[in-house]
């Protein structure tokens, strides 16, 4: 009986996962493409990195405060995101209206490193990468 709450337990927790990610990419303006490259990337890694994921996603949180920073800073951009199967978190930031050159690329890693500090989570949690490219190569 204890097995069976664990599965129903473990059930609408990833439903409530696959809800809360499609409900992300539904009402953001991200083009399709890119829709549909990220929503299998949700599916990867433990439950609770999928947790602490959509934790980072939700109003106020991590990819939020980068993404306003990013905004002042006159970038726009897209930020993709998914789990790799050993947990890693991957972030992409897309710059729409700019190069990613390399100045760019470390401007916009060091503002994501410094916001990773600032909520008091390991950088090594994350695989980060600046491109213009809206593909999964991380």
């Amino acid at each position: 009986m204890a097995e069976a709450k664990k599965r129903k337990k473990g059930f609408v927790v990833g439903a409530l996962i696959l809800f809360a990610s499609l409900s992300f990419v539904l009402f953001t303006n991200a083009p399709k493409a890119v829709l549909e490259i990220c929503s299998p990337l949700f599916q990867n890694g433990s439950l609770e990195m999928q947790m602490m994921q959509l934790t980072l996603m939700e109003k106020g949180g991590l990819y939020d405060q980068v993404g306003e920073r990013l905004k002042e800073k006159g970038y726009e951009h897209y930020i993709l995101g998914g789990i790799t199967e050993k947990d890693k978190i991957l972030v992409k930031f897309v710059l729409k209206n700019q190069e990613a050159s390399d100045k760019r690329q470390e401007e916009i890693m060091d503002i994501f490193h410094d916001y990773i500090e600032k909520n008091n989570l390991n950088t090594q949690t994350f695989n980060v990468k600046v491109s213009n490219d809206t593909s999964t190569n991380w």
